[in-house]
């Protein structure tokens, strides 16, 4: 059977020149002089492949192709735009718009008509896809209608993907990032809550939940259920506690009409995690007291592609932020972030009294490790100890790399006695740990400095210099050990 191909341009002369000679060639050929002409007979001949001329009057080759490969009925015919026009942007626009191939008019008969060949090869259409075709309803009156709709709906997929674009701005600042999403999806999508979650690459920040409550009263119990739905939807994220998943509503204005004070309220849910290579990056979802297909939304495929872009972008530039106050051997914060979060949290307890402790921790002996089992090792045990670190304290204690083998602890809203407790523990948990890197088995120790925000202690630069000095005690009273500053202690010996 002939391969049938459809040849539309508004040149009588080129059609007539194009239809013989590829006749002669052996296809069954049919015509159309405009572009609305064209769409009407797809369906009607459902042709293997389509040949269109770009410059036409009412519908050119451009928006031809983008209405054909845009419409489910059509979008598996390969199309193949020549014109006169020979610019990188006429071929720029004739790949936006779907086209298979692009070719040039000046260019001869056989390289077209190999090139119609290889799309035949590539791009078979099924006889099954064919009689889809055919059975379409199509109404001569009603085909500029049918066209318009397919053109409008691409026009407001245009303006939605544009408006999400948009959002890219204000990556940097995530507050108006959040809100400026929420004022978007109000605008094309229904419902009483809306949700928003980035994932946090820093292990100790909270998982938020940032809620559109969009004017409804909702009611705290109500709140807590949406939150604990949406975290168990998110994969790979830890047991459900208050402690470590919170939330913030964002767009707060009441309207007293609107409420939702039992979950027996919402008919609708959706939740949908945003991932990435395996990797969670956050989370949306939407909520609604009435009944709501989501999924069904018209722009639903694009809003989700336009997520996994925003959040991807949103986490490459937290990825920079993270790494850049972060250690890259130990994954603990780096000393330029413990010098900046000592300052803020030692002006916080001076102004208000409140209590602050500050540990600083030394690997005993860490340099005979090094030279006895190599450097690898010596990372190794690294790794252990800040992961050992990171699993024994609070995530309002902030854990360090100081530098080398020390690191740091600053304990907020912690006294001396309370910070004692957690931090000899972490010296007898690390006394006690088998450390095992190729088959070489050891123990190691740490000294520990401990120190509190005394009355005699007037800035931070004191406070550090205070705990060093219990740390030079504890080693060099023997290591594996904790010592607590004391003003009067250390007094007499700087005496």
């Amino acid at each position: 059977m002939a391969n049938k191909i459809l040849l539309i341009d508004d040149s009588t002369t080129q059609l007539e020149s194009l239809k013989i000679q590829f006749t002669k060639a052996g296809f069954e050929v049919k015509t159309a002089q405009d572009g609305a002409d064209g769409y009407k007979k797809v369906f009607e001949n459902a042709p293997d492949i389509i040949l269109s001329d770009v410059i036409m009057p009412n519908l050119n080759g451009y928006q031809l192709c983008r209405l054909l490969k845009n419409t489910p009925a059509t979008k598996k015919i390969p199309i193949v735009l020549f014109t006169v026009l020979d610019k990188k942007i006429d071929e720029f626009w004739a790949g936006k718009s779907g086209a298979d191939a692009f070719m040039s008019k000046n260019e001869n008969f056989e390289d077209l008509h190999i090139k119609v060949c290889e799309l035949l090869e590539q791009k078979r259409v099924s006889e099954d896809y064919k009689k889809f075709i055919l059975n379409q309803q199509i109404r001569e009156e009603s085909v500029q209608n049918q066209i318009n709709d397919v053109l409008d709906e691409l026009l407001m997929n245009s303006t939605f993907l544009n408006e999400f674009r948009d959002l890219g701005e204000y990556l940097t600042h995530e507050k108006v990032l959040i809100e400026k999403t929420f004022e978007l999806l109000s605008m094309f999508i229904d419902y009483n809550v809306a949700g928003i979650f980035f994932k946090s690459l820093d292990k100790n920040d909270k998982n938020i939940l940032h809620l559109d409550i969009n004017k409804s009263f909702v009611s705290n119990f109500v709140i807590e259920k949406i939150k604990r739905d949406f975290f168990s939807n998110m994969p790979d994220m830890p047991e459900f506690t208050i402690r470590d998943f919170g939330h913030d509503i964002v767009r707060e204005k009441i309207n007293e009409e609107e409420k939702i004070v039992s979950f027996d309220d919402i008919k609708s849910s959706h939740v949908f995690p945003i991932i990435f290579e395996d990797k969670l990056l956050g989370g949306v979802c939407f909520f609604s007291n009435n009944q709501i297909n989501y999924s069904d939304f018209k722009f639903y495929n694009t809003m989700v592609s336009e997520f996994l872009l925003l959040f991807k972008m949103r986490f490459l530039y937290s990825e920079t932020e993270y790494l850049s106050v972060t250690d890259g051997l130990t994954g603990l914060y780096n000393r330029r972030h413990f010098e900046y979060n000592l300052e803020r949290e030692f002006s916080r307890v001076m102004r208000y009294k409140g209590d602050l402790s500050l540990a600083i921790i030394d690997i005993d002996f860490f340099k005979k490790v090094n030279d006895t089992y190599g450097h690898q090792y010596g990372d190794y045990v690294l790794r252990e100890i800040s992961d050992i670190l990171s699993a024994s304290f609070r995530k309002t204690d902030m854990i360090y790399r100081y530098g080398g083998e020390e690191m740091a602890i600053i304990l907020t809203e912690t006294t001396i006695e309370n910070a004692l407790i957690p931090i000899e523990r972490l010296r007898e948990k690390i006394s006690q740990y088998k450390f095992c890197y190729n088959d070489i088995e050891t123990n190691i120790t740490v000294s520990i400095g401990l120190s509190t925000n005394f009355e005699t202690i007037e800035t931070e630069k004191d406070f550090v210099e205070s705990a060093d000095k219990a740390l030079y005690k504890a080693k060099q009273d023997g290591r594996n050990r904790v010592v607590i500053y004391s003003y009067e202690q250390f007094a007499e010996i700087s005496k």
